[in-house]
């Protein structure tokens, strides 16, 4: 830095090129901890969670538990599921319910089957920060 860029009318430049200098540190890559921001997918080895029988009309609980509870514990940033082995569909956002103080994560999705004859099978995919476990119950 110059004596010249001291001057009271070298300040825009001193404040243009600060603006600079952070910019570029905060586009520089993350090296250390950048690992806590990346997702993986959880599933059972299952071919199917749950299964719906013919004619019934209850939801499916999805609770997903964290295996760490420090930091906040693990986060579960999507769902998807399978209907009868079928192509995956993401479980709408909204079928979220409030996550409790032990962490724990859950959804009641709208698995109502009392219009079929045959039963239904569900599979699960959590995509997650962090690691955990779910389960899949029936409730009225």
């Amino acid at each position: 830095m110059s004596v010249l860029d001291q001057l009271p009318e070298g300040e825009l430049t001193r404040e243009l090129h600060e603006l600079e200098q952070l910019g570029a540190e905060i586009k520089a890559p993350q090296t250390i901890g950048s690992s806590g921001v990346m997702t993986k997918s959880i599933q059972s080895l299952a071919t199917s969670d749950i299964i719906i029988p013919a004619n019934d009309a209850r939801d499916v609980f999805l609770q997903f538990t964290p295996s760490d509870l420090s930091f906040g514990g693990s986060l579960a940033y999507r769902v998807y599921y399978s209907i009868n082995g079928g192509s995956y569909g993401e479980v709408n956002p909204s079928y979220r319910l409030r996550v409790g103080a032990d962490g724990i994560q859950s959804w009641r999705i709208f698995g109502d089957n009392q219009f079929n004859g045959t039963s239904k099978s569900m599979k699960f995919v959590i995509i997650c920060i962090g690691s955990g476990t779910f389960t899949a119950s029936l409730v009225s």
